[in-house]
């Protein structure tokens, strides 16, 4: 039945169709070289949502957006608040970096992010590059870069309030504004709470439920003083709570997080520069009911991060980038003793180069390389070089080479089975895509061999076995893409096969499947707006040597329907079917929900 529908989307993305998504020719993506540039001048396989997108998705979180980005994966331990990791190209989850408006985030230098614990109602934007961007972000960009961006120059002024089930309520406000001639002002503010289900049931915890309660808030403030000189200042906080199972007792995770950001930036005809500069912190509690959280932090940490960037138009068809990135990482406390760690705070320099260039009209050619300097683990050096060739009207060949690395967290270091000796984990990533409009069908086909060494991985007996170098992987797979209309509605399907591979045992690599499919369209009806969104993913391991994970196919419906020139009803349908599936063994995702929401515009 799985195979049927795959081959009647293909089919469908055959069919005569209109023109789609006109405004995709002026997108401006910023992730992919680290200045502004057209989507259509990206070599990079690229997506990028805006927030009209989140609205249209009526996402509750960011995990509910990514889920339908092409090419990602989702493994989340329950519901709303939970563990949830994402695996892109299949890829290891700590291998997409993620940044918030440019900068790596703080939690980073644990190993890991919780896709789960970043508020939804501040994103402006995101964009996804897939493939290796180390050349140009350093650590971790193996799999690809996701960039979340809260800033907007944009006006507006909105207060929207969901409910729905689990006891869902949400309300989150947003202003924006000029400020005079020269300034404009943004703020948000929201906050969330959820009841949760048992999402990890056992004969121990019979009527427990692990909910979740979140705060956030944002201000920022830019200035432009004349055409060329412009900065802005940006102040984000969110603070969470959340329950979870752990071996059948109940447990509360307490997490809060902050930043303060500014840019400067100069434009000239040939000349653009930009100094950023971030601090930025967070903690973390675990404790179980009744117990004093402040005595249970399990880790703080800080980061500084500032940069420098230049580009420079040398001619029409010739470009020049390059900058000096640094950033130092404190750990202050938590359950790794501070005592063992060797380096702390630990710095990181690197600098970058990056050239664009057109020597014949149907011919770009990128090229990039990188330097990271690192107070723990030394240099590393990484490169990577594209070219896009026109082979005909409308259709594109590109091909690309990169190397990419992810350096040991703090965790892997020393926390359990720590090795302070670990060297980054190292890879390669090739890649040939076709690209073309073709009866106004805008499709790409890419084909990717990504190979990983020096994974680091648990190796010996438990429990003197230590963490080492000692892992293989290779990935191999086609992924397409097509963006069309039909009439009135418009639809984006992707479909991926790939073998993700452990090279020295020949296992598929955890939690990630062979076969992804979505479906996501929306069909406009003058104040009515209907949408849905469709994946399938195939059966997976749940961990090395484990059972596998059941293959599975979700539904979602939403609505919205403008009922004044203010006022927008929205409602949403999730899990349609109301399908019994696990993304993490053990750990059942929600049952079918209901919710809506009213928005209001001023």
């Amino acid at each position: 039945m799985n195979k049927q529908i795959v081959a009647s989307l293909v089919a469908a993305s055959l069919l005569p169709v209109s023109a789609w998504a006109e405004q995709n020719t002026e997108t401006v993506v910023v992730t992919a070289s680290r200045f502004e540039q057209s989507d259509a001048s990206v070599l990079q396989s690229a997506t990028i949502l805006t927030r009209q997108d989140i609205a249209r998705l009526q996402a509750r979180s960011l995990v509910d957006v990514l889920r339908t980005v092409p090419s990602i994966e989702i493994a989340q331990s329950g519901g709303r608040g939970q563990i949830a990791s994402i695996f892109m190209r299949g890829t290891e989850s700590d291998h997409s970096l993620v940044l918030i408006d440019g900068v790596r985030m703080a939690s980073s230098i644990t190993g890991s992010v919780d896709f789960n614990q970043i508020p939804v109602n501040s994103i402006e934007r995101i964009e996804i590059i897939r493939g290796a961007r180390a050349t140009l972000y350093g650590s971790s960009a193996i799999g690809g870069v996701i960039n979340i961006i809260t800033k907007t120059d944009k006006e507006r002024a909105n207060v929207s309030a969901t409910v729905g089930s689990l006891d869902h309520h949400a309300v989150s406000g947003a202003w924006a504004t000029k400020l005079g001639d020269n300034g404009h002002f943004s703020g948000i503010v929201g906050y969330e709470s959820n009841d949760g289900y048992n999402v990890h049931p056992s004969a121990s915890n019979r009527g427990d439920q692990h909910g979740f309660t979140g705060r956030n808030a944002q201000l920022g403030y830019s200035h432009r003083w004349n055409p060329s000189w412009s900065a802005d200042i940006t102040g984000r906080w969110y603070q969470n709570e959340y329950d979870y199972d752990n071996f059948g007792s109940l447990k509360h995770g307490w997490l809060e997080s902050q930043a303060l950001a500014s840019t400067l930036n100069y434009r000239s005809e040939a000349w653009s520069a930009t100094l950023s500069a971030e601090i930025s912190q967070q903690e973390n509690y675990d404790y179980s009911p009744g117990s004093d959280r402040k005595n249970n932090k399990t880790s703080d940490v800080e980061q500084i991060s500032t940069s420098l960037g230049l580009q420079y138009q040398a001619t029409e068809d010739w470009l020049l980038g390059g900058g000096v990135d640094y950033r130092q990482d404190t750990y202050n406390k938590g359950w790794v003793d501070i005592d063992e760690v060797d380096i702390n705070p630990r710095d990181n320099l690197g600098t970058y180069f990056l050239t664009q260039f057109s020597p014949v009209e149907a011919l770009s050619i990128e090229a990039s390389v990188r330097l990271d300097d690192n107070e723990q683990y030394g240099q590393h050096t990484t490169w990577q070089a594209s070219a896009g060739l026109a082979i005909a009207e409308g259709y594109q060949l590109v091909a690309s080479y990169g190397t990419a690395f992810k350096a040991p967290s703090l965790t892997e270091l020393y926390g359990w089975g720590g090795n302070a000796t670990l060297k980054p984990e190292e890879s390669s990533n090739t890649e040939l895509a076709l690209r073309g409009v073709t009866a106004d069908v805008d499709w790409s086909l890419t084909g990717y061999i990504n190979r990983i060494d020096n994974l680091i991985q648990y190796a010996g007996s438990y429990p003197n076995g230590q963490n080492q170098n000692v892992g293989e992987a290779k990935i191999e797979g086609v992924e397409f893409i097509a963006n069309f209309d039909v009439h009135a509605l418009n639809n984006r399907i992707s479909l991926e096969y790939k073998d993700p591979k452990n090279e020295k045992t020949g296992e598929q690599l955890a939690r990630r499947a062979k076969r992804i499919a979505k479906w996501d369209a929306s069909y406009q009806w003058e104040r009515l707006q209907l949408g849905t969104q469709w994946q399938y993913q195939s059966e997976r391991l749940d961990y090395s040597g484990g059972e596998m994970l059941g293959s599975y196919s979700l539904w979602t419906i939403t609505a919205s329907y403008q009922a004044t020139d203010n006022l927008t009803v929205k409602g949403k349908v999730d899990n349609v079917f109301d399908k019994d599936y696990e993304t993490a063994g053990g750990y059942p995702s929600a049952e079918r929900g209901y919710f809506m929401t009213l928005d209001y515009q001023y």
